[in-house]
């Protein structure tokens, strides 16, 4: 079987302003846990055309978009191919039409951020996402986090010669001597985190790699905000600043956070028992008397005790 490639080199920060999701994880979050797995109950993922085309960066979406309904929502929905490359030629001006795989001039691959904002600003198969941020590569708390919380990674690799051979034994990507040198970038949807090991969802199926391999090759993740996956999980400001992340989308983007923490229930008025308000009514006028020694210390104590009755 043939693999295609197609991830380009990210945008400098200076050029593309991106959140960082880091700033937003607000301490202290509960452990995570050991192995946050969200790939096992998707049973078929789909290659999307990226045996042919350069569009894994697409083909990375669509994974995700099944990932985030199988857990989200319970039960996983696939967009479809069509759509899958109607987004690539949205975003890069690819033309099927301009020549047979391998020798299309259009089929140059894609810029993770640039696809991330088209899925924002216009959908894909009819999914959209609320927003994106980029995850530290190099901070393991913070991609177990990002992990954990939001359900799935995009990742940007650059992809040695010698993971096609591995891929094709059914191997862990594995650091070898040799690595063939880089055959170019690559997109996954990581979902899977085993505290020393990753599994990353590319070329219709689930792929293993050590954090070893991590370290050499993987150079930039992304979160994304879904709202299928925040609705439907019930997910809320749990560690995630969703107001700061909301008041940085805006000054990045001049537009509305999409997705605003659920209001929580209305406050519920005191039940005031009628033993408290006959000692109030009775001690009221005297407590605010000038008093001194022990009716001094009775009235504060007094007024104390009214405060935290709310009375």
């Amino acid at each position: 079987m043939s693999y295609r490639l197609g991830r380009r080199p990210p945008h400098s920060p200076q050029t593309a302003p991106r959140l960082l999701l880091g700033r937003y994880l607000r301490g202290p979050l509960p452990t995570t846990p050991p192995v946050v797995d969200w790939v096992s109950q998707v049973s078929n993922w789909p290659m999307y055309g990226n045996d042919r085309w350069g569009d894994c960066v697409f083909a990375m979406i669509g994974h995700a978009i099944e990932a985030t309904t199988a857990y989200g929502h319970g039960s996983a929905v696939s967009v479809s191919d069509q759509d899958v490359l109607a987004a690539y030629s949205a975003v890069t001006g690819f033309d099927p039409a301009a020549g047979p795989p391998g020798q299309n001039p259009t089929d140059q691959g894609t810029i993770i951020q640039d696809a991330l904002s088209y899925w924002r600003r216009v959908g894909i198969g009819g999914h959209r996402i609320a927003a994106f941020a980029q995850v530290d590569v190099h901070n393991p708390a913070e991609v177990n986090r990002a992990l954990w919380l939001f359900g799935h990674l995009m990742l940007g690799v650059n992809l040695p010669n010698a993971a096609f051979a591995q891929f094709d034994r059914r191997e862990a990507w594995h650091l070898v001597a040799d690595d063939g040198g880089i055959a170019g970038g690559h997109a996954v949807n990581l979902g899977y985190d085993a505290n020393a090991g990753f599994k990353v969802v590319t070329w219709a199926r689930v792929q293993p790699f050590s954090a070893v391999w991590w370290g050499r090759y993987v150079e930039e993740a992304w979160v994304v905000i879904s709202p299928e996956w925040l609705t439907a999980a019930g997910m809320n400001p749990a560690g995630i600043g969703l107001s700061a992340l909301a008041d940085a989308f805006h000054s990045l983007t001049g537009e509305r956070f999409p997705i605003t923490p659920a209001p929580g229930p209305p406050p519920v008025p005191p039940v005031r028992d009628p033993a408290d308000a006959a000692l109030v009514q009775a001690l009221d006028g005297w407590a605010h008397h000038r008093h001194t020694g022990d009716n001094a210390h009775a009235a504060h104590a007094y007024q104390v005790w009214r405060t935290a009755k709310g009375l």
